[in-house]
């Protein structure tokens, strides 16, 4: 996978190791609604030497210097283009929320492209409530910092939440409000039966946005797929759970190996 290609076409992204290791698999991990590619800190230190890995900025996010978009389907496209021109190889592909959104739409339209996919916290269907898209044009700090408070579990460590409004502010109301539109635009729940890829679903136990009944209907819908739920976590759950969040990913990933 040629990371040099990235920078050249200003596209923001995070990669551990540097350079990849020759014959261990690529995870690429994609970020929610107006989050970008370090949010996934927590996984890098940990799982670097076993797999390869690649978070990348979606557009208008984080160092990847385009127009945001306002569908699913535009930010599975632009995720494709960028997979086609890295790596002839397939890969495993890992999405939080939006991203799960994005992963579920990339998996049904280039299979091929796909070693196996990772939903985290998202679901078929992702609705907004009209009060948060209007919030987010009328009163974005406000609204932000109650997006927050449903994102993490009640008992989440306060620096965590002020971490979160801070990044979740900084991507601007334009971006956030494109990406919040996007999810409630999103219905995938027909063809979801037609993903064949291995699956892995992680959920919080306590997650408010992406409540554990979304996963339980992809797990039933996607053959084969199997459901892991972290005790404790809320939407975050790979920032507040992190150890356990990666221990699932992890043996995931040697089960596909195998």
């Amino acid at each position: 996978m040629n990371l040099k290609e990235l920078k050249k076409k200003g596209i923001g992204f995070e990669a551990a190791p540097s350079p990849f290791e020759p014959g261990n698999p690529i995870l690429v991990m994609i970020h929610g609604a107006g989050g970008r590619a370090d949010l996934w800190k927590n996984q890098f230190r940990p799982l670097k030497s076993r797999m390869n890995l690649l978070a990348l900025d979606l557009p208008g996010h984080g160092k990847t210097a385009e127009q945001g978009k306002d569908s699913i389907e535009a930010y599975a496209r632009w995720v494709e283009k960028v997979l086609g021109d890295l790596s002839p190889e397939p890969v495993f592909l890992l999405g939080h929320s939006m991203g799960g959104a994005v992963v579920l739409e990339a998996a049904l339209s280039c299979p091929e492209r796909l070693s196996g996919i990772i939903l985290v916290g998202t679901g078929a269907r992702l609705p907004v409530a009209p009060a948060i898209l209007e919030g987010l044009v009328q009163q974005f700090q406000h609204t932000v910092d109650r997006i927050i408070g449903y994102a993490y579990a009640p008992d989440a460590d306060p620096v965590l939440l002020r971490e979160g409004a801070k990044l979740m502010k900084e991507a601007g109301p334009g971006i956030l409000h494109g990406d919040f539109l996007a999810c409630d635009r999103f219905d995938r729940r027909q063809g979801i039966p037609g993903i064949h890829a291995p699956c892995l679903i992680v959920c919080g136990e306590k997650d408010m946005l992406a409540p554990p009944a979304f996963s339980k209907k992809l797990n039933a819908s996607i053959p084969g797929s199997r459901l892991v739920t972290v005790p404790g976590a809320g939407h975050m759950v790979m920032i507040e759970k992190f150890k356990a969040f990666n221990q699932a990913i992890e043996a995931f990933m040697s089960d596909m190996q195998a």
